[in-house]
């Protein structure tokens, strides 16, 4: 049995330079900036190699390095977003301007949480439409 080849978009596919994606390459280029701007600069090898080593080191993990599958200077990216957005999740129905300092919002306040012992209720929230 053969398998079907699956139809992908052609702007997915990396663009290769040698073996190296354009990403790969941009990276590379970053971190090699560092090292030529301090050899230009007129300052001796090895002081400009032991000054640059973190930026190259950096640079190369974002350029090779892969976290849960993804590139990581993409995943780095979102984790940044992920960790500047808010995390506060609310009601539909309740206002902005009430927010309770623990963080959240109870769903249904006027209801009476049910005894121990006996099974919740099972009632359509009221944004549900039945």
């Amino acid at each position: 049995m053969t398998q079907a080849e699956i139809p992908q978009p052609i702007g997915a596919t990396p663009t290769r330079w040698g073996g190296f994606t354009t990403v790969q390459l941009s990276w590379i280029g970053l971190g090699a900036a560092l090292p030529y701007l301090l050899l230009r600069l007129h300052l001796s090898p090895l002081p400009a190699l032991v000054i640059s080593t973190p930026w190259l080191a950096l640079a190369l993990i974002f350029a090779f390095g892969r976290r849960d599958g993804r590139r990581m200077d993409a995943w780095v990216g979102d984790w940044v977003v992920f960790k500047f957005q808010p995390h506060l999740l609310r009601h539909p129905g309740v206002p902005t301007a009430s927010r309770s300092p623990s963080g959240y919002v109870d769903v249904d306040r006027g209801s009476t949480p049910p005894e121990l012992g006996s099974p919740p209720e099972s009632a359509a929230l009221p944004w549900v439409a039945p």
